[in-house]
């Protein structure tokens, strides 16, 4: 996980890639560890929804990252920008919009 201010700021300047439901900026962190975790950061603003809502999403999307995770090449960084159309949005259209994502910004390394 993402949980520093300064993680959080070296992504906010890395390219990106958006749909209607979640935006993601990623880079690629040089490791010679093949089997390097995932390193997620979820970015979920008030106009999303109450509390509820925010931790209902980023409850979803954590989980569906996990799922997605050994298919992520190692050493990526990932910041997902929750947009407010997720709010209504089902578990599989989140996974349908991240799979999207991470493919478009060449992060997946096997077709899932």
């Amino acid at each position: 996980m993402l949980r520093t201010p300064s993680d959080f700021a070296a992504l906010s300047v890395a390219p990106g890639v958006t749909t209607p439901l979640l935006g993601v900026r990623h880079r690629t962190v040089p490791t010679t560890d093949s089997s390097a975790p995932l390193r997620l950061g979820i970015a979920t603003s008030r106009k999303v929804g109450n509390a509820v809502v925010r931790n209902r999403i980023r409850r979803r999307l954590k989980s569906i990252a996990r799922e997605l995770a050994p298919q992520v090449r190692p050493g990526a960084e990932i910041l997902v920008g929750v947009r407010t159309a997720a709010s209504t949005a089902t578990s599989a259209e989140l996974r349908a919009a991240l799979t999207d994502c991470l493919h478009r910004a060449n992060l997946m390394e096997i077709a899932s």
